[in-house]
């Protein structure tokens, strides 16, 4: 015998037989003084896995709970009545946040710089930049498209004793783009950078393709309206005389009605495609840098150098252009001075890429850009300068359709070779910007910022604080 003390499994037969009489059947409630189902009598040792007396068993209810029923929520792990101890309800867990680049706008900010600082945004900058570029590819596919039938018809009749003629590349453009499909090629290779534009700027965040139209986050039919009320006379007036004055325009009526139908239904697409690239896309992907200031010199050198290719009769003002975006976010600081560099780098570019013999003609290619592009700064978007391009050229387009005409196969006489059509043109522009900054004086010209934005912003470091040194001997 050992001194060991006696075990549960140890007992008498008849001492676990009292037990498990003195316990109630398995699921009704035990009486006074009757232990749980499961458990020891009062005064015993519990045996091997069953709970000591005054606890319950695994998956039995506290006494006074109802019994647990299979698919409805344990007890324990359900909120506790009104005035009962219990577990309370576990908060949702919090929802990730928006990738903080994506924040849009910072408050305060003029058009062109909508979406600074870039700085933080360097990633969704290229990505802009690679949708922008596949947009303008993708259009010139379709011009192609679109001038293709041209082209056939024009190397089928081609006489073979005339293909070595230097003239022959300045007949064939005259031929194809004479036609109303020719029109409509050209006209939709720019359309294709409206949705290109909005698209690209998408890149940067939830919200933010409506910031390539305006300041508000999208397109404003109302502005559009109300330019044109005031935009549309001007240019009625100033497209009237410069036609009258010029010589080179034989009046006839000769109405070719496919070629007025495409000039009226494709050229407010055009002209709104050619905003979005020199006064949207340019400008904000140039003017967004804060600290990076040699940045909208390398953005300028892709569309410079393909328009010096393109058109190397305006290489000067080619260069002008790049001159221009190198120089001008150092010299021309703030808001208007952005306004300013940016309108003479894209209007500059836009001039070079019309490629007219006459300097006088491209200045005032250049002009009308710059003009949009300060339009754009005063109304805080793009649909004033849409008005005013489209104005120009439908105004031009449809009188010498109705002649029998296309713009593209002429020598463009609205923009005159001499000084005084330069003179009309500006004065034209003044009228036209003066009318739009009073009459579009409650235009919003500034964004409001997003939630978020503000951490955008460089933030203050912390003053430090220096310990201040015990005294000797003080401890």
């Amino acid at each position: 015998m050992t001194d060991q003390p006696a075990q549960p499994w140890s007992q008498p037969q008849h001492d676990q037989g009292m037990q498990q009489q003195a316990q109630p059947p398995y699921g009704q409630q035990p009486q006074y003084g009757q232990p749980q189902y499961g458990q020891p009598a009062y005064g015993q040792q519990p045996r091997y896995g069953q709970p000591a007396y005054g606890q319950q068993q695994y998956g039995q209810p506290a006494y006074g709970q109802p019994p647990y029923v299979q698919g409805a929520p344990h007890p324990s792990y359900a909120p506790a009545p009104y005035g009962q101890p219990g577990f309370a309800p576990q908060p949702a867990p919090p929802k990730k946040p928006a990738l903080l680049p994506a924040a849009l706008p910072v408050d305060g900010l003029p058009y062109a710089m909508a979406f600074q600082p870039l700085e933080r945004r360097v990633g969704r900058w290229f990505l802009a930049w690679a949708i922008a570029i596949g947009f303008f590819f993708g259009g010139q596919v379709v011009s192609v498209a679109l001038l293709m039938p041209g082209m056939v018809d024009f190397f089928s009749t081609l006489d073979p004793a005339t293909a070595s003629d230097p003239d022959i590349a300045a007949d064939l453009l005259g031929e194809i783009l004479g036609t109303p499909l020719g029109m409509a090629g050209v006209n939709m290779a720019w359309a294709a950078m409206i949705p290109g534009a909005i698209v690209a700027m998408a890149a940067f965040g939830k919200g933010a393709a409506g910031y390539a139209s305006s300041v508000v986050g999208r397109w404003r039919w109302r502005t559009v309206g109300r330019a044109a009320i005031v935009i549309l006379p001007i240019f009625a007036v100033y497209i009237g005389i410069s036609l009258w004055l010029d010589p080179s325009v034989e009046w006839q009526w000769n109405p070719n009605w496919g070629l007025v139908a495409i000039v009226l239904l494709t050229t407010p697409l055009q002209a709104t495609g050619e905003e979005f690239t020199f006064r949207g896309l340019l400008p904000q992907m140039m003017a967004g840098w804060r600290v990076h200031r040699y940045v909208p010199a390398l953005v300028m050198l892709l569309p410079v150098a393909a328009v010096m290719v393109l058109q190397p009769a305006t290489w000067y003002l080619s260069l002008l252009a790049l001159v221009a975006a190198a120089v001008g976010p150092w010299v021309l600081r703030g808001r208007f001075g952005n306004a300013v560099w940016t309108g003479l780098a894209t209007g500059l570019l836009f001039g070079a890429m019309h490629a007219h013999p006459s300097i006088s003609a491209t200045l005032q290619l250049s002009l009308v850009g710059f003009t949009c592009s300060m339009l754009t700064y005063r109304t805080g978007g793009l649909e004033a300068a849409s008005v005013l391009h489209t104005a120009n050229n439908v105004f031009i387009m449809v009188p010498l359709a109705l002649t029998g005409t296309s713009a593209f196969a002429s020598s463009q006489p609205v923009a005159g070779e001499d000084w005084l059509s330069f003179g009309i043109t500006a004065l034209a522009l003044g009228l036209a910007y003066l009318a739009v900054h009073v009459f579009l004086a409650k235009s919003q010209r500034s964004t409001v910022g997003a939630p978020g934005a503000e951490l955008l912003e460089p933030q203050p470091e912390a003053p430090r604080v220096q310990p201040t040194p015990e005294p000797v001997g003080a401890r």
